[in-house]
C-alpha cells in the first residue's frame, strides 16, 4: 500500500539522518519528527536559569521529555528502541512506512567507539577493547529501560532487537543496511519506492558527509563500509569477543554475518 508517513529508526552513527534527508529529496511523505526539535535559543535561554554544572543534566532531561512528548505522535525520537506496544495501538501506524537502519555490529561499535554520542558517557581515550567490556549508560530516550547496559554490544543487541520485534508487527516495515545503502544505493531507494510516491524518475544522492567534522564523500563511505574491511581493519580477537557477544538470532534476522 501507499503510505501517507513515514518513521525512520537508527540507532547514533547508523546513517539514520543521511536516510531521513534522502528520502526527504526524493519522495512524497511526511516524515515523523526524529530528532530533538526545540529551537537552540529556546533550549539556550531556558538552560540559562540553572547552575552551570547543572546545565548538561538538565539537557539530557529535556531530550527525554521531548521523546516522551512525541511518542503516541511521531513513534519517538530515532535513536530510541521502537515503541512495540505504542506502535500497534496507534490508528496512523497502518499509514505508515518504518525504515530501520542498521550497521553490521562491528562497524556499529567501531563508529561509537569513535562517537559515543552519549551526554551520560564519561570515558575518553579509552581502547577499542576496553571500550567493548565498558557498561553503558542509558538515557530514557533509549526506550530500554534506566539500568546502564552491560556493554555497547549489548546496546546494539537491545535495539536491533527492538527493530525485529517492528519488523514483525508493523504492515509497512523495511529494513535497510547501511552497508547495502552505500553499494546499491539505486535498488535501495526502489524498496523504498514501494510504499512512498517518488518525486521524480531519478534519485538525488548527498555526496557529501552530513557531519560537518568529515570532510569524506559517499564514495568514501562506500569504500569504508565493505565487508571484507572487517578482516583486515580490525584485531582477530576484538571479531571473535564481539561475535560471542553478539545476538546470533538477532543478526541472523537482520542478514548479518560474522567475518573473521
Amino acid at each position: 500500500m501507499t503510505c501517507l508517513f513515514t518513521k525512520i529508526y537508527g540507532e547514533r552513527n547508523t546513517g539514520a539522518t543521511y536516510l531521513s534527508k534522502l528520502v526527504n529529496k526524493n519522495f512524497a511523505t511526511d516524515l515523523l519528527r526524529g530528532d530533538f526539535g526545540v529551537d537552540k535559543r529556546v533550549m539556550r535561554l531556558v538552560l540559562q536559569q540553572y547552575k552551570p554544572k547543572l546545565r548538561p543534566a538538565e539537557a539530557n532531561r529535556l531530550q527525554d521529555k521531548y521523546h516522551e512528548r512525541i511518542l503516541y505522535s511521531d513513534f519517538g525520537l530515532k535513536h530510541a528502541a521502537p515503541p512495540v506496544d505504542v506502535i500497534r495501538a496507534a490508528p496512523h501506524a497502518q499509514d505508515t512506512l518504518f525504515l530501520l537502519i542498521t550497521k553490521h555490529p562491528v562497524f556499529f561499535l567501531s563508529s561509537l567507539h569513535n562517537r559515543p554520542e552519549n551526554p551520560l558517557w564519561t570515558h575518553d581515550d579509552m581502547g577499542f577493547d576496553q571500550f567493548l567490556t565498558t557498561p553503558w549508560p542509558l538515557s530514557e530516550r533509549d526506550n530500554l529501560g534506566d539500568k546502564p547496559l552491560e556493554s555497547p554490544i549489548e546496546l546494539w543487541n537491545r535495539k536491533m532487537r527492538g527493530y525485529v520485534d517492528l519488523m514483525e508487527t508493523a504492515e509497512n516495515v523495511i529494513h535497510i543496511r547501511y552497508e547495502d545503502l552505500l553499494s546499491d544505493f539505486n535498488d535501495t531507494l526502489n524498496r523504498i519506492a514501494e510504499y512512498i510516491p517518488a518525486t521524480s524518475n531519478g534519485y538525488t544522492n548527498i555526496r557529501r558527509s552530513i557531519k560537518a567534522s568529515d570532510n569524506l564523500r559517499f564514495e568514501d563511505y562506500a569504500r569504508r563500509y565493505k565487508y571484507h574491511k572487517l578482516k583486515a581493519d580490525y584485531k582477530k580477537r576484538d571479531l571473535e569477543f564481539i561475535y560471542r557477544k553478539v545476538d546470533g538470532d538477532v543478526m541472523a534476522a537482520l542478514d548479518y554475518r560474522t567475518v573473521i
